[in-house]
Parts: C-alpha cells; structure tokens; sequence
C-alpha cells in the first residue's frame, strides 16, 4: 500500500476532529440563537463551514505532502473519507443518537432542506480540486 494512503487515513481523523469542533461551535454558539427563529438553518451553516473547513484542511495536506500522488489516487482517498464519514456518522446517529434506519437516511434528504449529502460529495470532490489548484500554482 502507498504512503499517500496511509497518510490519508490517518488524515481522515483530523478531518474528523475538525468537523467535531464544527459541530460543537454550532450547538454551543449559533444554534440557540438561530433555531428559533430560522429552523435548521444552523445546519445548513455549519454543513457550508465544513464544507470550507475541509477544503483548506485538505489542500494544505496535499500541499505539505511530499509523496507522489496521482489524480486517480485523490480520487481514491476522496472516496475512501466519503466511505469512512459514512460509517461514522451511521454509527453515531444509530448508537448514539438511537435514529432508526429510516430516521437516519433522512438526514440524506436534501429536498428536506438537510444540506449533509453536500458535505460528503465535497470529501470526494475538495481533494480533486485541490490537486487541480496545486498543479496550476506549481507550473
């Protein structure tokens, strides 16, 4: 197995601790102020500050990595962050938050004004732009 990918693995837990610090700043700060007013917005809000975080995460980790890494392996390592946030946060609403199956695929309805799908489409995508940024700053 390549370096790259085991350096992305063990990336995946900063992006993790970084979605749970997110997480946290919602619930404690901009939650209570916006839910009564606005509904789920907060969500909404924190699943674009995500987006953002896990952007500039990833590209500094593809900035500062030394390995040699090919589109195709990005795209690889985007799926596999896709895959493993998947599971997580499954077994979170399952066993932690106690969502039954059907309660927990809602959280995949965009058309219901969840914006989560948003979140795991740009782990796939943000390493590809990234990649594609890099390469143009490095000509």
């Amino acid at each position: 197995m390549k370096v790259f990918y085991l350096k992305s693995i063990l990336f995946w837990f900063v992006l993790l601790i970084l979605a749970l610090i997110n997480a946290t700043i919602r619930e404690l700060v901009y939650k209570p102020i916006l839910e009564p007013h606005i509904g789920i917005w907060a969500h909404q809000i924190s699943s674009l500050t995500a987006i953002i975080i896990f952007f500039v995460a990833i590209y500094f980790f593809l900035k500062r990595i030394s390995d040699k890494y090919s589109k195709k392996d990005v795209l690889a390592v985007g799926t596999m962050w896709f895959v493993l946030t998947i599971i997580f946060e499954t077994s979170l609403n399952i066993w932690v938050r106690k969502l039954n199956v059907s309660e927990t695929l809602q959280t995949y309805f965009f058309w219901n004004g969840e914006t989560w799908i948003f979140v795991l489409i740009s782990l796939v995508l943000s390493p590809l732009l990234a990649n594609f940024l890099l390469r143009l700053d490095a000509k």
